[in-house]
């Protein structure tokens, strides 16, 4: 027996509501622990002090605080900390199992270097060597993507490749990048925010605020607090999940046009009468949108009716403090014209920089020299980047390094980007486990896991203020594994690159003296949070007006909405062993997983629950099985992220299909950035 993802928050994150505590859950949970401790790779049990100690999760898209139990110094299990902003003592399906990975029998234990089709162990000096002189005889011709927006190692590795005289610095897809164009084409700068907690309204469109947008731990704190407040959540997609299973309503909307929805919704306000002319551009705005966005149009494009949208307007009017998410349901993939559409709806509704509403955070400080800041890095799109250099348009990186991410697996147009990565000349992996792109590596410097190195957080997306957070190691290294913020540094140093800094710590130390923040306070656990928000000079629609293109249905295909499920893994971790007992047997049959439709689309096309069957896009093609599901709308197939890895280990190698195959980017032309949210695909029985 599993546990479905609402039975998992309430159980573990305190999320709320919709639980029965029986003696099967409670049994259930016994089963996981038992069969967990059971596994060879597990340490044997200890004796000794219990302690709690502060540390950081990173392993979805978010960063936040919890706490590590530990025996005897050993780490045993994780929780949420309740002195942390960003945690308030919740805990993700990730964190909860994050402990267990630390010994994972995916872990990469030492460096490792491409020795035809497989690895041969070598040292960490030669390992350093041979990368200092890679990059010396490579010049400009350095390269690196990175997955952790958050933390400072980022900024050490962009500052190795400024310093060699490159600008070929990346960060994974995420909803910072649109988000903060968006901003600047309404004429602000900095990160966007929500300040969830002091809401008392919030619309949901495209967002699985408690399943896996954003924040899910504080998501889900704030939510569970809002219920004794009154505060009414309406979730807006083409499919019922999990954070519609526990809100107030679920208002189904065509996948991938939600930003319609937000459109259609500044229309009916703009026309509602009341004075918003202290913002500039409002009256080309308010002209635009009621002649781009009639009712009658936004209903057929969204399949929300015109009285549901017009209803959905006033309540929005009338409660006083509102807040509009807008996301997709795969938590990547919009332009920043579709963000710009759910921040000009915010802005008509005066919920920007206000109390409960959006707000602008001021940009991380930048220390170390020659490394492009957060904004440049935001800017630089990597699915972009590495399509060229498949298709010849672009030179191949001498020397590719990819920190905290795994572009191999998790990227649209993926068959061109693992063709990149195979054209580059010596690609090095600093990733802790053996994930796809280490895979690939011709070399495997392995950082420390999580709780065996220093780390740092500067306000992940959403986040309602400015924070930042650092977590000391909990334990010393398991294997023979170094951070890779100091062996960055080292490289550096060997290479005649001079970065300023001789250490990672000495970096973390800068970080928090430019922000004003006491290093050696939060290395205890203390949390730094400012309530400084720059001031912004917005204006609506500041870019040329545009109206927003929606791919039509055509009868031939299906509406594809992509959905990730963190107990199933995120772009950087497969499925955790812990998790595996997680999993229902109505998300996977053997080693097939299940897409979702409802049965009158299933219908139309021949198909009959637990039909295999072949789901193809512009991308590629994914194998599955089918789970009629009358949660989700009509001509749409939902289709779950994370499984279909090639490597790692035996809980998720060979696991259903990567869905990241079907989806192709195309370029937004008003910011260069790539779109790949929404995508249209034929299913077919296999």
């Amino acid at each position: 027996m599993g546990i479905d993802r609402r039975s998992f928050i309430s159980l573990v994150a305190g999320g709320v509501v919709g639980s029965t505590f029986t003696p099967v859950i409670w049994k259930t949970l016994d089963d996981v622990s038992i069969w967990t401790q059971n596994w060879p790779w597990i340490p044997t049990l200890q004796y000794g002090e219990e302690q709690k100690v502060p540390a950081l999760c990173k392993l979805g898209s978010d960063a936040y605080g919890i706490k590590i139990k530990t025996i005897a110094g050993r780490p045993v299990a994780a929780e949420g900390n309740p002195d942390h902003p960003l945690s308030l003592g919740g805990i993700c399906p990730l964190g909860a199992a994050s402990v267990h990975l630390m010994y994972s029998p995916s872990r990469v234990k030492n460096p490792k270097l491409k020795d035809g089709s497989s690895f041969k162990d070598i040292s960490w000096d030669e390992a350093e060597e041979m990368l200092a002189e890679k990059i010396k005889a490579a010049g400009s011709s350095v390269a690196m993507i990175s997955g952790d927006e958050t933390g400072s190692v980022t900024d050490v590795l962009a500052g190795l490749v400024g310093k060699a005289g490159s600008d070929k610095s990346f960060l994974m897809p995420s909803e910072s990048a649109p988000a903060a164009a968006a901003l600047a084409m309404l004429g602000g700068d900095g990160q966007v925010g929500y300040d969830i907690e002091n809401a008392n309204y919030v619309l949901m469109l495209g967002a699985d605020a408690l399943g896996s947008w954003g924040n899910v731990a504080r998501n889900g704190k704030a939510f569970s607090a809002s219920r004794e407040k009154g505060v009414k959540y309406i979730y807006v997609g083409p499919a019922q999940n999990g954070t519609t299973a526990v809100a107030d309503s679920w208002i189904p909307c065509a996948a991938g046009t939600e930003p319609v929805l937000a459109m259609g919704l500044a229309a009916v306000i703009a026309e509602s009468g009341r004075d918003r002319s202290f913002w500039p551009g409002f009256a080309a705005f308010a002209k635009f949108v009621k002649a781009a966005y009639p009712l009658d149009k936004v209903a057929e494009i969204t399949g929300v009716s015109a009285e549901t949208i017009k209803g959905l307007a006033g309540e929005l009017v009338r409660a006083g403090r509102p807040l509009v998410l807008t996301a997709a349901e795969a938590g990547q993939g919009l332009g920043a014209f579709e963000l710009a559409a759910g921040m000009s709806l915010n802005m008509l509704l005066e919920r920007v920089n206000t109390v409960g509403g959006v707000r602008i955070l001021p940009w991380a400080p930048s220390v170390v020299e020659a490394a492009a800041d957060k904004k440049t890095l935001l800017a630089s799109d990597v699915v972009a980047y590495l399509s060229a250099v498949a298709d010849g348009g672009a030179e191949a990186p001498a020397v590719l390094m990819v920190h905290g991410a795994n572009p191999a697996y998790a990227l649209p147009n993926l068959t061109k980007a693992q063709a990149a990565i195979d054209k580059a000349g010596f690609v090095v992996s600093f990733s802790s486990f053996m994930d796809e792109t280490a895979a690939m590596a011709d070399l495997i410097m392995p950082d420390s896991y999580a709780f065996e190195r220093l780390d740092d957080a500067y306000s992940p997306y959403g986040s309602g203020q400015p924070n930042y957070t650092v977590a000391a190691p909990v334990i010393k290294p398991v294997f023979d594994t170094k951070p890779a913020g100091d062996v960055i540094l080292a490289v550096a140093a060997k290479a005649d690159l001079d970065l300023g800094f001789e250490s990672f710590e000495d970096v973390v130390k800068a970080k928090a003296e430019a922000l004003g923040a006491d290093f050696d306070e939060m290395v205890e656990g203390a949390a730094w949070v400012s309530e400084e928000f720059p001031a912004q000079d917005l204006a609506l629609w500041t870019t040329p007006l545009e109206e927003l293109s929606v791919a039509a249905a055509d009868g031939k295909t299906l509406a594809l909405a992509p959905v990730l499920r963190l107990k199933i893994g995120s772009a950087k971790i497969a499925i955790p062993p812990f998790n595996t007992n997680a999993i229902r047997f109505d998300e996977m049959l053997g080693n097939d997983m299940y897409v979702l439709m409802n049965a009158a689309t299933a219908k139309n096309l021949g198909l009959n629950k637990d039909d295999a069957i072949k789901l193809a896009g512009a991308g590629g093609e994914c194998k599955a099985r089918l789970r009629i599901f009358e949660g989700v709308m009509n001509d749409t197939v939902v289709a779950p992220l994370g499984f279909g890895r090639t490597a790692w280990d035996e809980f998720s190698r060979g696991k259903g299909d990567n869905v990241y195959k079907l989806l192709a980017a195309d370029i937004e032309a008003q910011t260069g950035l790539s779109r790949f949210a929404t995508a249209r695909v034929t299913v077919s029985k296999a």
